[in-house]
């Protein structure tokens, strides 16, 4: 029985290693086959490809001179004076707002007068109308692409965005965007 038992699973191994194309020679013709032909250069310039691999890949923009909305000068004056700030936007109600708050005091904290943040709060009241100070935030926020909260902006003292996140991200993600953006 146990012969019986072995072989059918040294088959059925089997069976799955060249169904997934490892047994022979014969997966490496058809991959070749299956490639695309180069580009023809016909002087038309190629589409890019998108990387959409998970990998954090970041890059640095300037920071947008012409927006909609009138730049706060809590922004305005550190890009001028050319110091390194954290763009914190939040929404009180939600859960990770205190949580992500403590990651960025304490990276501040060890890192004080190296960079400064600047937190804007685009908390929709349940009833009436926003305050002027929560428009012009949630306009400002929608400037920079943010659509929802806690969003993180890192901008160098050159005036360049370089690190964005949405959502929750531990302290020692935060540290590592501080260093390079003070350096």
């Amino acid at each position: 029985m146990r012969r019986i038992i072995a072989a059918i699973v040294v088959a059925s191994c089997a069976l799955a290693l060249v169904g997934c194309g490892g047994g022979g020679g014969g997966g490496t013709e058809q991959a070749q086959s299956q490639t695309p032909p180069p580009p023809a250069s016909s002087g038309q310039q190629q589409p890019q490809v998108v990387d959409r691999s998970p990998v954090e890949t970041p890059t640095a923009v300037p920071f947008p001179s012409q927006i909609s909305t009138a730049m706060p000068e809590s922004v305005k004056s550190k890009l001028d004076a050319g110091r390194p700030m954290i763009l914190f936007f939040y929404d009180t109600t939600e859960s990770e707002t205190k949580q992500q708050r403590a990651e960025i005091d304490a990276v501040l904290k060890e890192y004080r007068g190296l960079i400064d943040l600047v937190t804007f709060d685009v908390t929709l009241p349940k009833s009436g109308s926003p305050s002027d100070a929560v428009k012009r935030a949630a306009s400002f926020a929608t400037d920079l692409g943010v659509k929802s909260t806690p969003y993180i902006i890192v901008v160098d003292s050159g005036g360049f965005i370089t690190w964005r996140w949405l959502g929750f991200v531990d302290r020692d993600v935060i540290e590592r965007e501080v260093l390079r953006a003070t350096q």
